[in-house]
């Protein structure tokens, strides 16, 4: 496994808490081959703390649950069960690497148009989810962005209130939840599309992304469809118009603390292609119950 130190530490990503550290640094460092930050660097094991990092010079802090992180303001608190994304290349060396070392893995699986990741659950729950991208054109990103609301609204046209609420599986989100946490998540997207086409080359803040949370904290199982499906469809006007107006517009980019910057472009294939990837869930739950 290609050893982290050969990539730049950066700002740490995520903050973890953890039942047993010990534990937590063992499985990162010994399992995933992170390695933990030097003894002069942010973090340390007696506070409570340990900062390990991984690759491309990702850094996680993983804490005790009465550990205080009032040093690390900037960095976001990941909530229980909340996905890590990591950029990763080579995701298919990644999975061998990891199953030599004794870790299962879901992946390495293409679940975007241009996009594939491989999900490893830590002790504690986290999903960590290692991701690269896979080559696709500009034209073809302009084209999966551009379909996506009326791909969504072709999804669950002729749907009855009671056919909204059919499950993917039990546990699983309804059809109705899964069109909420679409919207919810492009139109976070859609904020931080903005910030790069407005102020390119800015760094932002952004919150760790629970989807559970936000579906609970919205009251997607009960609410109506109809509004969200157009605030997407307003959303993604507003941002063609903008990209066709602009001659650079595709080039602009924004960077996060962790020291991850994201093209325009890349924005907008993540927005498109996470849109079909519930599309296909929809279609497929929708066959499922003879809808």
């Amino acid at each position: 496994m290609t050893s982290p130190s050969s990539s730049p530490q950066r700002a740490p990503q995520s903050a973890l808490r953890v039942s047993d550290l010990p534990a937590a640094v063992r499985f990162y460092t010994e399992r995933l081959g992170f390695a933990l930050v030097p003894a002069d660097g942010p973090a340390d094991g007696p506070s409570g703390v340990a900062g390990v990092v991984g690759p491309a010079g990702v850094t996680l802090l993983l804490a005790t649950s009465g550990a205080d992180l009032a040093e690390w303001p900037a960095v976001a608190q990941a909530g229980p069960g909340a996905w890590i994304y990591i950029h990763r290349p080579d995701t298919a060396g990644l999975a061998a690497a990891l199953a030599a070392q004794g870790v299962a893995g879901e992946g390495p699986v293409a679940t975007y148009p241009g996009y594939q990741h491989l999900q490893v659950l830590d002790p504690d729950g986290y999903v960590l989810t290692f991701w690269e991208s896979l080559p696709l054109s500009d034209d073809e990103v302009l084209e999966i962005y551009r379909t996506g609301p009326e791909r969504l609204q072709a999804a669950v046209a002729g749907l009855d209130e009671a056919g909204l609420d059919l499950p993917r599986g039990p546990g699983k989100w309804t059809i109705r939840q899964i069109v909420h946490h679409v919207v919810d998540s492009d139109l976070s997207t859609f904020h931080v599309l903005r910030l790069a086409l407005a102020l390119p080359g800015r760094q932002i803040q952004a919150d760790v992304w629970d989807p559970d949370q936000w579906v609970a904290g919205l009251d997607c199982a009960s609410r109506p469809v109809g509004p969200a499906l157009s605030l997407m469809t307003a959303a993604h006007g507003w941002i063609r118009e903008v990209v066709g107006h602009l001659p650079d517009a595709l080039d602009r980019s924004v960077s996060w603390p962790s020291g991850y910057r994201a093209e325009v472009r890349e924005l907008m294939r993540q927005v498109g292609g996470h849109a079909l990837h519930h599309i296909a869930q929809i279609t497929e739950t929708r066959r499922r119950h003879g809808r």
